[in-house]
C-alpha cells in the first residue's frame, strides 16, 4: 500500500518518569512509558509535508495516590531525526478539545533546534543537543549511539526507565533516531494537569507514530490520533472514528485551529485499552483505498480496522486498458451457435433442392 506523502499533521503523547532512585512499575502511553503518573488522555495530531513531519502532542496527567512527594511527570519520545520543539500558539491551545467536539458521534437515528536535520552517526555516550524551558516543560533533545548510556543518562536526570526498555531503546539507537525528553519544570499539584500542547518537527520521508516503547508498560494503551492529510488514511490495528473533509467541520473550529489542519482531509484513528504485549512496533499511517467519508453515530461509533482498511487501492487493481477482443473462453461459447447456424443453412438448402 502506498505511503502517505500528502500534507498532514502528527502528534504523539508520551510517558512519565519519576525522580526516584528505584523505578516504579511502568504505566503505558501511546509512544512511551509512564512512571509515578497516570495519563488520563492521550491525543495527537500528525502532519507531513513531503520530507518533514510534525507532531503536536497533548498530555493530561494525574498523579497516583501512592506517588512519591518529589516526583514530577516526564516524557521520552523517540523521533527519526534531530527535532525542533516548540509550544503551539496560545490561540491553538484548545486544538484537541475542538477536534474532539467536531468529530464526536452524531445522535443515532435509533438513539531553536535543528528543525529536521538528517540523523548523523553518533558514538558512545549521550549528546545533549539542547535543553530549555518551554512554558511549564523542561525539554531536552538527545542523541546517543549506546542504549545503555542513554538509559543511564535518563536515570540520572529523573527519567527512571526500566531495564525492559533498553532493548527497545537500542532498536531506535541502531536506526539513528533522536530522543526528546520532556518533564514538568516543577512538581505538579495533586490531581489532573493539562498543559498547552507541544509541537515536535523533524525530518522524515513518511509518516510514523512511535508506539513501540509502550509495549514495556503494564497499563493498557489508549490513544486518539488525528491525521490531517490530502486523503483518508488507515493504520494497522487502529479503528476509524471519523473520516471527512476539513471543510465539512470548519464551522465547528476556530480560525487558529483550522490553520493547524494543513491537509484537506481529516481522519480520526483510535486504539482503546490495548494490551501492551500486543504492541509489535511503531505505527505507519497509509493512504486508504478511497476517500469514502465516515461520520460516526452513537449507534455505530467506528469502523473496524479490518475490511475497509485492508482493501486494495484503486491503482493496485489490474484493469485491461486495451480491448483486443473477447478472451478465448468467450470464443469457445460461440462454437455451438456457429454450428447451429451452419446446420440451419444446410437444411434450408436441402429443402430448396427438393422443391426445385
Amino acid at each position: 500500500m502506498r505511503r502517505l506523502l500528502a500534507t498532514s499533521s502528527l502528534a504523539v503523547v508520551l510517558a512519565v518518569a519519576a525522580l526516584t532512585l528505584v523505578a516504579r512499575p511502568a504505566g503505558a502511553c501511546a509512544c512511551g512509558i509512564a512512571f509515578d503518573a497516570e495519563v488520563t488522555a492521550e491525543r495527537a495530531l500528525i502532519q507531513h509535508d513531503g520530507d518533514r513531519q510534525e507532531l503536536i502532542l497533548s498530555l493530561d496527567l494525574a498523579r497516583p495516590d501512592d506517588a512519591t512527594g518529589g516526583s514530577r511527570p516526564a516524557v521520552v519520545l523517540p523521533v527519526p531525526a534531530t527535532p525542533r520543539v516548540t509550544q503551539v500558539d496560545e490561540a491553538q491551545a484548545t486544538l484537541f478539545d475542538e477536534l474532539d467536539r467536531a468529530t464526536a458521534p452524531l445522535p443515532s437515528s435509533s438513539g531553536g533546534d535543528d528543525d529536521g536535520a538528517a540523523p548523523g552517526a553518533v558514538g558512545g555516550g549521550v549528546d545533549v543537543i539542547s535543553r530549555r524551558t518551554l512554558g511549564a516543560y523542561d525539554v531536552s533533545v538527545l542523541r546517543s549511539g549506546d542504549a545503555g548510556a542513554l538509559r543511564r543518562w535518563l536515570d540520572r536526570h529523573g527519567y527512571a526507565t526500566p531495564a525492559e526498555a533498553e532493548p527497545v531503546l537500542g532498536s531506535y539507537v541502531r536506526d539513528d533516531w533522536a530522543f526528546v525528553a520532556i518533564r514538568l519544570a516543577d512538581g505538579p499539584e495533586a490531581g489532573e494537569l493539562s498543559l498547552r500542547p507541544l509541537k515536535v518537527r523533524f525530518r522524515s520521508d513518511e509518516l510514523v507514530y512511535p508506539l513501540e516503547l509502550s509495549r514495556v508498560g503494564t497499563a493498557p494503551v489508549s490513544v486518539r490520533l488525528y491525521v490531517a492529510a490530502g486523503h483518508r488514511v488507515v493504520a494497522s490495528g487502529f479503528d476509524t472514528f471519523h473520516a471527512g473533509t476539513v471543510a465539512e467541520i470548519a464551522g465547528d473550529l476556530s480560525p487558529a485551529v483550522r490553520d493547524a489542519l494543513k491537509g484537506g482531509f481529516l481522519t480520526r484513528l483510535e486504539i482503546r485499552n490495548r494490551r501492551p504485549g500486543a504492541i509489535t512496533g511503531d505505527v505507519e499511517p497509509e493512504q486508504a483505498p478511497s476517500d469514502r467519508a465516515f461520520r460516526a453515530t452513537t449507534g455505530y461509533p467506528f469502523e473496524s480496522a479490518d475490511g475497509f482498511g485492508t482493501a486494495p487501492l484503486p491503482d493496485e487493481i489490474d484493469v485491461e486498458e486495451d480491448f483486443d477482443g473477447p478472451p478465448v473462453a468467450a470464443w469457445l461459447l460461440l462454437i455451438p451457435l456457429v454450428a447451429g447456424l451452419m446446420l440451419g443453412v444446410r437444411a434450408l438448402l436441402r429443402r430448396g433442392g427438393r422443391t426445385g
